[in-house]
């Protein structure tokens, strides 16, 4: 049977060119190891607009410095121990602006560990974090404890999405009995009242802050932050009492009615209904503070 030649050329034509499509698509990721590591490093992406901290949307300044660990381990699938660091060094908002880092082969298991903000003198691997009594605004970077990890083999490129190890208490003040038709009295201090510790330790192995059993203990000052009173806190605190004071010296205490008890990567909203006569809450939310979900050390990540 004879069929027409250009309709079997035009077929001929379309199956090579989908072959070339395919097979260029499923060309294996060639790895450059004599280059620096192509990396990326942005905070994960804020549950709602108004929680970020310290962090202008998803990105890092061009001063913002991050601490890198790269491990390697010969063979391995999954998360390797930090204690097999090659090296350290820092990342300057979009560049290394010290050692670079280098994929040790294409073979074998590599994991990098990211920290916000970078520390000098890190021994263990064992970040120092503090927190000062009297938190404001122009502070927040030192307390803003972000930390993110990649674990595989080499890769072209990586990205490195980075999330909160810290808690954040925002206070709202509303007008309640009292204040329906005025204004609210100058507010001099909002106060978390109680024994917050203020120093603690960023593990960069599980990327977990953990407050310092021994260290000091102190009330917490907190700051405006728009219109919210702000204070960044570390886990597995107890929320005590919120002190108000007015520029005139009056106080109003409230007091919580149910124990609550900080996590890492959450936020803890207070919207307090300021009454002449006292305060009393109007709401708490308590909300994931972005989107980061902690990787699993145990899981086979090999790529």
């Amino acid at each position: 049977m004879n069929y027409p030649l250009k309709p079997l050329l035009l077929a001929a034509s379309a199956l090579l060119l989908a072959t070339a499509c395919t097979n260029e698509d499923n060309q294996p990721d060639i790895v450059d190891i004599t280059r620096p590591i192509d990396l990326r490093l942005s905070p994960a992406a804020p549950v709602t607009a108004d929680t970020k901290v310290a962090i202008d949307g998803t990105d890092f300044a061009s001063a913002d410095e991050i601490g890198l660990y790269l491990a390697w381990t010969d063979g391995a699938t999954a998360q390797v121990p930090i204690t097999s660091s090659i090296a350290q060094t820092t990342w300057q908002g979009n560049a290394f602006s010290g050692e670079s880092l280098y994929w040790q082969n294409t073979a074998d298991h590599h994991t990098l560990y990211a920290y916000y903000p970078y520390a000098d003198g890190v021994t263990g691997y064992q970040v120092p974090v503090t927190l000062p009594t009297m938190q404001t605004a122009t502070d927040e970077a030192s307390r803003n404890i972000l930390y993110g990890t990649f674990s595989g083999k080499a890769q072209s490129s990586v990205t490195i999405e980075m999330g909160h190890c810290m808690s954040v208490v925002n206070i709202t003040l509303e007008k309640g009995a009292g204040y329906e038709t005025s204004n609210l009295p100058t507010i001099k201090k909002v106060e978390l009242s109680g024994s917050y510790h203020t120093s603690g330790t960023l593990d960069l192995a599980t990327g977990e802050v953990t407050a310092d059993a021994a260290g000091t203990t102190s009330a917490i000052t907190t700051y405006l932050n728009g219109t919210a009173y702000r204070a960044i806190l570390l886990p597995g605190e107890t929320l005590g009492n919120i002190v108000i004071t007015t520029e005139d010296g009056t106080t109003y205490t409230y007091r919580p009615t149910e124990t609550v008890t900080t996590k890492a990567n959450t936020q803890y909203n207070f919207t307090l209904q300021l009454n002449k006569a006292g305060v009393e809450l109007g709401d708490l939310d308590i909300l994931q503070w972005d989107t980061y979900t902690a990787p699993d050390g145990d899981a086979n990540m090999d790529i």
